[in-house]
């Protein structure tokens, strides 16, 4: 009875510590020589290793290995070895349980690609595709697919009945696929043959251990058992001491990795400090850049403001603007403008009494206080010729000959010389009466020559507006009949008469009163 209880624990020893152990041994090994081969070789080991990690229950390392085993495959041109790989892939995915994106199986394309790739090739492995059918109708019967389960097992009726060749070099699965298998999903005669060989070795170890159990007496048997779990000890110690011994090589190579990445940040940051400093350098650089060229631009347009200016001083707006832009302009006709000359009465005489400066001096501020007056009333300066000003209305723009404002100008202008003449003959110094006169007619306008531009106005009304200023008093404002018919009733004038002017014969000719 004794003897019974020992054999029985020797038993469960066996069958319970030594497989786990012994497919630990197998999946070093594979790997081992895995690492050695190629091609082919390679490829089949792959397979080997796959189907251990199935039967140990590692599904994900089945797949992963598979998937190399199915690479490899493809580049060695072996289609039967590819077809067998994704055999592997499809049946690791399915006992892993886990679904793909939106709930799909992940495990039937696997499957039907498999037997796609050997029929379309013309291999006939008739095992394999019966084993791919099988899968694929387990998994329609999962999901509830009536139809295509009755469609998968028409297809297995027709691969059992069909003459191709039961198995090839490439090896069939022999771990199981599903708890849920069908009877008639039997393995392959490859699979027999090696279970029947490790029925019959584990038979003859088991008759070994029997004879040997019987001839022991049962202390020898304790003694055995206790040397065997001692062994199993050793064994398990061993396996962890090689465990620890690869944990400790994984702890050295991630630090290896962690220190490698360590300094890659470091060369990383430095290199994003390098262009950080860069690209502030660059911004500094560019901002002073435009800072100096705003100061250029600023300069530049003062510059440009100043010669517009002196260009306007010169010349009118209008005409300015055309030389500007075609370097030339062109004389025009104005239909009615008003023409004003102002000269001084005796200048030849103040004349001797003032030095040529203080001559020019008086001259010039008389012409100024001149000027702001018209350019008030909008009025277009001439030129001066001596001691005579000459000013227009209606030009350059043609938009009627401003009598009226020229009128007010020159009321503005007599009263001015009045103001300052008062002045000056407090102090004993020479008188500067003014006359002035105008007219207004059709004139023609605009610059000649190609230096020194001089915008001037030409035709019978200058002449006239220069015989009746002529024919004028010093500090009153001779007008002709032209202007009275338009000033009339804005200002009460005198008529002078018919006054013979040269050349033009007479003239009628009003005194605009003060």
């Amino acid at each position: 009875m004794k003897t019974n209880l020992l054999l029985t624990t020797l038993g469960v020893l066996l069958f319970f510590s030594v497989p786990g152990l012994s497919q630990n041994a197998r999946v070093q090994q594979l790997e081992q020589e895995i690492a050695k081969a190629s091609g082919l070789e390679k490829v089949e080991k792959s397979i080997a290793l796959s189907d251990t990690y199935l039967a140990m229950g590692e599904y994900k390392k089945a797949v992963e290995i598979a998937e190399d085993a199915e690479e490899n495959a493809r580049k060695s041109g072996s289609i039967e070895w590819r077809a067998t790989a994704l055999n592997r892939q499809g049946k690791a995915l399915m006992l892993n349980g886990k679904k793909g994106f939106f709930g799909r199986e992940p495990a039937a394309p696997k499957f039907i690609k498999s037997n796609e790739i050997l029929r379309s090739s013309g291999v006939g492995n008739k095992s394999l595709i019966l084993d791919n059918l099988v899968q694929l109708r387990i998994i329609a019967e999962k999901r509830g697919r009536t139809e295509e389960v009755q469609e998968l097992e028409s297809q297995i009726t027709q691969v059992q009945k069909s003459n191709l060749p039961s198995q090839s070099n490439a090896p069939t699965s022999n771990v199981a696929s599903t708890p849920n298998s069908r009877p008639n999903a039997a393995p392959s005669q490859s699979q027999e043959e090696k279970l029947m060989k490790e029925s019959q070795a584990l038979q003859s170890l088991l008759a070994e251990k029997e004879a040997a159990i019987s001839v022991m007496t049962e202390a020898q048997v304790k003694t055995k058992l206790i040397l065997l779990q001692q062994e199993q000890m050793l064994d398990s110690l061993a396996y962890r001491s090689r465990l620890d011994s690869f944990s400790v090589a994984n702890w050295n190579l991630a630090l290896r990795e962690a220190e490698s990445s360590r300094n890659f940040n470091y060369a990383i940051m430095a290199v994003l400090l390098l262009v950080a400093g860069g690209s502030a350098f660059s911004y500094f650089r560019a901002r002073q850049n435009a800072i100096i060229l705003g100061e250029k631009n600023k300069i530049i347009r003062e510059e440009q403001q100043r010669s517009d200016n002196l260009l306007l001083n010169i010349l009118p707006g209008l005409v300015a603007e055309e030389l500007k832009q075609k370097g030339r302009t062109n004389a025009r006709f104005f239909e009615d403008v008003s023409v004003l000359f102002a000269d001084f009465v005796g200048f030849s005489k103040i004349a001797e009494q003032l030095s040529p400066q203080q001559l020019v001096t008086e001259l010039d501020t008389c012409f100024q206080a001149f000027d702001e007056i018209i350019s008030k009333h909008g009025l277009e300066k001439i030129k001066t010729i001596g001691d005579a000003y000459m000013c227009a209305g209606g030009l350059p723009n043609g938009g009627g000959s401003q009598l009226r404002a020229m009128v007010t100008a020159a009321k503005e202008m007599q009263l001015w010389l009045h103001e300052w003449n008062t002045e000056r003959d407090k102090k004993g110094q020479p008188r500067f009466d003014a006359r002035i006169g105008i007219h207004s007619g059709p004139v023609v306008a605009g610059v000649v020559g190609s230096r020194k531009f001089a915008f001037d106005i030409w035709g019978d009304t200058v002449n006239i507006a220069a015989r009746v200023e002529q024919a004028g008093e010093g500090g009153k404002i001779n007008i002709s009949g032209e202007a009275y018919a338009i000033v009339n009733q804005f200002f009460p004038c005198h008529y002078r008469g018919k006054i013979a002017v040269k050349n033009k014969g007479e003239i009628d000719m009003y005194f605009v009163e003060n």
